[in-house]
């Protein structure tokens, strides 16, 4: 059975006559009906309410009563038909009545009869609204009755539903008290509508942009996630786009005739290679952005081999048996003594490792950047622009290297370290530990790198309008265009070009690691933090036991934590070190080291 409610169906009645429906009539026996109609055939047998459940209204319902008690006082069911009164019954809450299906010998649905052969008749059914509609297709359903009885039924239903003002008779709206409760709470889900942001005003066609009387910051044409918020700054033409990008080189007003030259010229290569609206410019824009991410990424890593390579042999045994040869050797001092001898040593051959890998990552990746281009793929009055100072280099350094290592011992190294302490397994914490601290080294110096050359864009020393300055930009962006499939294998070529890299530079490496100033700012730095910071890890605990009466416990996670503080200040220390001693005369240390 269909779990859906019926539209209610036309009954066949004869139409009642003008009388019955204006004033009360007098009973009528069953034997004044023409023998060939029979009072209990006046509907049609074979038309049966549907089985469901209908709501009535408080008019219907009391008529429904009172015509079932008469009948089972023994009144005849051809009582006299009363007529509607005039003033509406009372409204009150509507009942829900259920029958019970029934069938006739013919079959179909249709009205049903009750013990005494009286007629159900069906009600309106429970809907939204009682449509003109669905009169209307009550009225034109065809029934086996006289002519003009379905509009009868459906003019007196339509009345019947007015007058008792039934709610389900009556057009409403839709209403969602959720959502109105809701509305403008945080989480709600239909929220009041935001404001749009302003994004200010757009920027001129043509070369205009070159001539404003203020031109955009390198931060403005260089957004670090939203391109889109650039997107509502650029004018519509490609000329417009790049001169807007170009005008955040300006200097003075002395470039402007180079960077009118650069801007028409660079639009034409743009436009040479299918760009030619707006969307079209952003959307190279975010490819560029993502790869030279990456990249960096890469580099940074790339820069770390050296260090973090060698930190797996230190961590895994050379450290201990450097530290327990040198404590027989010296078996009068106290501990300190032979791990700050041992610190210093694996100090030393860290920083050494690092220098030397510097150099080849440096011609690796030195045209590697779309936004960071070599100085000669520039011109001449842009290729040096914003040089930074010794000052700049040490602030940012300092800041990259904190982030970068200080962020990989903060997520990674310290809750290890406080599981193992807390479960009293000193040795499983350091041997843990001593996998985590090279693994994650490498992605250290990727986050160092990512974030030292964001430090450079902010300063105009890289972005994308160095990338639109490039001489070569045709090439770049054909290389943008080329599948996905060739440009990782383009990637990994440069694998095999580091390795022979490492070999062509060793020369120039080993003079990195003896011969430079920033190698041997380096190698004093980690030989110093490396000697003190073991030398603390060796002692500590015992003086806090027996000085400060800590548990063992205790005194093991309150020395880790004081490590991985002194290991962010020495962080800190040797970046700002390398990049003061690096510039201005080495714009990027990295070429000697991944600081």
């Amino acid at each position: 059975m269909s779990s859906t409610i019926p539209t209610a169906r036309a009954i066949n009645v004869p139409p009642p006559s003008a009388e019955t429906l204006s004033a009360p009539q007098t009973p009528t026996s069953s034997s004044s009906l023409p023998a060939s109609q029979p009072a209990a055939a006046a509907v049609d047998p074979q038309l049966k309410p549907p089985s469901s459940e209908h709501i009535l209204p408080e008019g219907l319902s009391a008529r429904r009563a009172s015509r079932d008690s008469a009948r089972h006082d023994g009144g005849s069911e051809d009582a006299p038909v009363r007529s509607r009164p005039t003033t509406p019954p009372r409204q009150s809450m509507p009942r829900v009545l259920s029958r019970t299906a029934s069938r006739n010998s013919t079959g179909g649905p249709g009205a049903s009869t009750d013990a005494l052969g009286g007629e159900h008749l069906p009600m309106t059914p429970l809907t939204a609204t009682l449509s003109s509609s669905s009169l209307s297709s009550d009225a034109q359903r065809p029934s086996g009755g006289a002519p003009g009885g379905a509009q009868v039924i459906a003019e007196q239903r339509r009345s019947s539903a007015t007058g008792t003002e039934h709610s389900s008779a009556l057009p409403r709206q839709p209403r969602d008290e959720i959502s109105e409760l809701t509305r403008g709470m945080p989480g709600a889900f239909h929220p009041l509508p935001r404001a749009e942001p302003d994004h200010g005003p757009r920027a001129p066609g043509g070369l205009a942009s070159l001539h404003a009387a203020t031109v955009p910051s390198p931060r403005d044409v260089n957004p670090r996630i939203d391109i889109d918020s650039l997107a509502h700054k650029l004018p519509g033409d490609i000329t417009g786009c790049a001169a807007y990008m170009l005008s955040a080189m300006r200097q003075g007003p002395e470039d402007i005739p180079a960077l009118e030259r650069l801007a028409t010229q660079q639009a034409a290569v743009l436009q040479s290679r299918g760009i030619h609206t707006r969307d079209d410019f952003v959307a190279v824009l975010k490819k560029v952005q993502w790869r030279d991410q990456g990249t960096a990424m890469m580099h940074g890593m790339t820069s770390a081999s050296g260090f973090n390579l060698g930190t797996i042999p230190v961590n895994l045994k050379l450290a201990d048996l450097t530290l327990g040869a040198l404590a027989k050797a010296m078996p009068t001092l106290p501990i300190a003594v032979p791990a700050l001898i041992t610190g210093a040593i694996m100090g030393f051959a860290l920083s050494m490792l690092d220098v030397a890998a510097g150099a080849a990552a440096g011609r690796t990746f030195k045209d590697a950047y779309f936004t960071r281009p070599p100085g000669e793929q520039l011109p001449e009055p842009l290729a040096s622009a914003n040089p930074p100072t010794k000052a700049s280099l040490a602030a940012d350094n300092s800041k990259a290297a904190g982030i970068g290592y200080g962020g990989r011992n903060a997520v990674v190294r310290v809750a290890p370290m406080l599981n193992y302490e807390l479960k009293g397994q000193p040795e499983k914490r350091a041997a843990v530990d001593g996998v985590l601290d090279p693994a994650f080294g490498f992605a250290a110096g990727g986050v160092m790198r990512a974030v030292k050359n964001d430090y450079d864009v902010s300063a105009g020393r890289a972005g994308f309008q160095h990338f639109l300055a490039r001489d070569d930009l045709g090439a770049c962006l054909d290389h943008l265009n080329k599948p996905a499939a060739e440009q990782i294998l383009s990637a990994a070529a440069r694998v095999g070009t580091h390795m022979k890299n490492l070999k062509d530079t060793f020369p120039e490496a080993l003079g990195d690691v003896f011969a430079s100033k920033v190698g041997w700012t380096s190698h004093a730095i980690l030989s110093a933090g490396f000697g003190g910071l073991t030398a603390m890890v060796a002692s500590l605990p015992t003086t806090l036991r027996q000085g400060y009466g800590l548990s063992e416990k205790e005194a093991n996670i309150t020395t880790q934590m004081l490590k991985y503080v002194v290991l962010q200040a020495l962080y800190h220390v040797w970046g700002g070190a390398l990049g003061a001693v690096g510039g201005p005369k080495a714009p990027d240390p990295a070429a000697v080291s991944h600081a």
